[in-house]
C-alpha cells in the first residue's frame, strides 16, 4: 500500500469513527435531556402549590400525566444519521453542480506545479 493510499484510508477511518462516536454521544445527550425534562415536570407537578396540602382542592381541569403523552416522539439514531447523510450528499451534489471545473483543473495544475517545485527544491 502506498503512502498516500495508507494516509487517506487512515484519515477516512479516523474521521468516520469520530463522526459516529460524536453522533452517538449527541443522541445520548438528547435522550438524557428529555428524561430530565420529564422528571422535572413531574416533580414540579407534585410540588405545585395548587392542592399541595389537600389534593381535593386540585382543579379538575389540570391534565393528568400520561406516560405515552409526556414522551415526545423523536426519530431514532438511524433516522438522524440518514437525514444528516442525505443533507451532506445534497450539499456536495449542489457544490459539484455549481462549481466550474475549469477553475478546479487550474487549481489542481497549480498545486501539482508547486509540489514538483517543492520536490525538486527549485
Amino acid at each position: 500500500m502506498g503512502f498516500f493510499t495508507g494516509f487517506f484510508s487512515g484519515f477516512a477511518l479516523t474521521t468516520s469513527v469520530l463522526y459516529i462516536s460524536i453522533q452517538v454521544h449527541r443522541s445520548h445527550r438528547l435522550d438524557q435531556r428529555d428524561l430530565i425534562r420529564e422528571q422535572t415536570r413531574i416533580l414540579n407537578r407534585l410540588a405545585s402549590p395548587v392542592g399541595a396540602y389537600d389534593r381535593r382542592l386540585v382543579p379538575r381541569n389540570l391534565p393528568q400525566p400520561d406516560r405515552e403523552a409526556t414522551r415526545p416522539s423523536r426519530p431514532e439514531l438511524k433516522d438522524l444519521l440518514k437525514h444528516r447523510w442525505n443533507k451532506e450528499v445534497e450539499m456536495l451534489a449542489r457544490k459539484a453542480y455549481e462549481s466550474r471545473w475549469v477553475d478546479a483543473r487550474d487549481t489542481a495544475v497549480e498545486g501539482w506545479k508547486s509540489l514538483i517545485r517543492l520536490v525538486k527544491k527549485e
